[in-house]
């Protein structure tokens, strides 16, 4: 018996579990707002969403429903609005969500994969390991696919190739010091090189590509929504996929005491190895500048 349990099903959270419920990867799926109505009301859509597809259970509940789960999303929390121009702005507010929700889910115990969306999201899943004080292998956040599928996206575009005959990354921080691993890029499978004046150009598009969403309709939800179930899929199935997510890292990339995106190898333990990859100079330049940022953030908020 597979059970999720999803934790703030607003518009993202209610995305991500029609997504899941939809793939049939789940026997289970509970939802849990602070709002019990918007919970029960996504649940029964769901539910009479699937009338013709699968026999999954959907319901709403309070946190205790949470037991026994082997994935745990996180969502909860205030959303980026078009007027803020870093996730950033949202620290304060949803570090107390964050704190509030890591106690309920270690006074359940259990071993759940737990998977954090809510921004800004390197240091909110730092917030939830430490308040958790879960093993580091299953807490991880979910954006650097999202970012990676944007790299994807505006390379097709730019390149006039194909989105699936590019093979592009991006890792870092999950923010302004995010790092596009050009060196890593191949198109149909062979390696393409980028002088600094292209490199420019889409590093220019990549950094718009959430404001432009948000400016028009108001939040992402489609992307960050499929790409997380895609991560829930890789955790459940034992893929052992590579997905770039945020980890608490203990030495890898000679950084600790972070959480932060790099190229991980998922299974049903969660983050069963973090691949380490050789950057360029450029690239572990950018990669270093936001972990000291990070952490720069995680001392003051957690010594203030």
């Amino acid at each position: 018996m597979i059970k999720v349990a999803i934790i703030g099903v607003g518009n993202l959270g209610s995305s991500i579990g029609y997504e899941i419920a939809g793939r049939g990867i789940v026997d289970e799926l509970v939802l849990i707002d602070t709002i019990r109505e918007l919970a029960e009301g996504n649940a029964a859509d769901i539910e009479q969403a699937l009338a013709f597809r699968n026999n999954m259970k959907v319901y709403a509940g309070g946190y205790e429903y949470a037991k026994g789960s082997d994935v745990v999303i996180v969502t909860a929390g205030k959303p980026r609005t078009p007027d803020m121009r870093s996730r950033m702005e949202l620290l304060r507010s949803n570090m107390k969500i964050i704190r509030d929700v890591a106690l309920e889910l270690r006074e359940i115990g259990g071993a759940p994969v737990v998977i954090t969306l809510t921004n800004p999201v390197d240091v909110m899943n730092y917030l939830m390991w430490s308040y958790t004080h879960f093993d580091r292998s299953r807490i991880l956040g979910s954006a650097g696919q999202l970012d990676s599928s944007r790299f994807r996206a505006v390379l097709s575009r730019i390149l006039n190739v194909p989105v699936l005959d590019v093979e592009a990354y991006v890792i870092g921080e999950h923010g302004d010091s995010q790092v596009p691993v050009f060196s890593r890029v191949k198109i149909k499978g062979e390696k393409r090189t980028f002088p600094n004046a292209e490199k420019e150009k889409i590093n220019e598009e990549l950094k718009g590509a959430a404001s432009e969403v948000i400016s028009k309709k108001g939040a992402t939800i489609f992307a960050p929504a499929n790409n997380t179930a895609d991560v829930v899929e890789s955790v459940l199935q034992d893929k052992r996929d590579l997905a770039v997510c945020s980890v608490v890292l203990d030495g890898e990339y000679d950084v600790r005491g972070v959480s932060i995106g790099v190229p991980t190898i998922l299974g049903r333990l969660g983050v069963e190895e973090i691949v380490e990859w050789n950057l360029d100079v450029a690239e572990r330049k950018l990669f270093y500048m936001g972990a000291r940022e990070l952490k720069d953030t995680i001392s003051g908020i957690l010594g203030s």
